[in-house]
């Protein structure tokens, strides 16, 4: 029965580990970028260095521009901008499934 709700939830029990499940609801991961909207790249958090965090997030907003003004695009692309160990700290904690 666990097996069965796991899989039914994303998780793969063939393997280690389980397969990703993104914390941000479909609705967020459909919403489709306007025509003509150029992504940019963005500055990548480390975590390691001196700015804070919403000193981040405030560089976020300003690089995305126009597609800042769009709350499901705002979320959707944040993870643009973290490095591999920062999104899995973010993710990993913000996940659902995270046990």
């Amino acid at each position: 029965m666990v097996e069965a709700l796991l899989a039914q939830n994303g998780f793969n029990m063939g393997l280690d580990r389980p397969n990703f499940v993104s914390a941000l609801s479909e609705y967020v991961l459909e919403t489709d970028l306007p025509r003509n909207t150029k992504i940019t790249k963005f500055t990548k958090f480390t975590g390691e260095t001196n700015e804070s965090t919403v000193e981040h997030i405030a560089r976020y907003l300003m690089e995305a521009g126009d597609m800042a003004n769009n709350e499901n695009l705002r979320m959707k692309y944040f993870p643009s901008s973290l490095t591999k160990k920062c999104f899995y700290l973010v993710y990993n904690i913000a996940s659902p499934f995270h046990f």
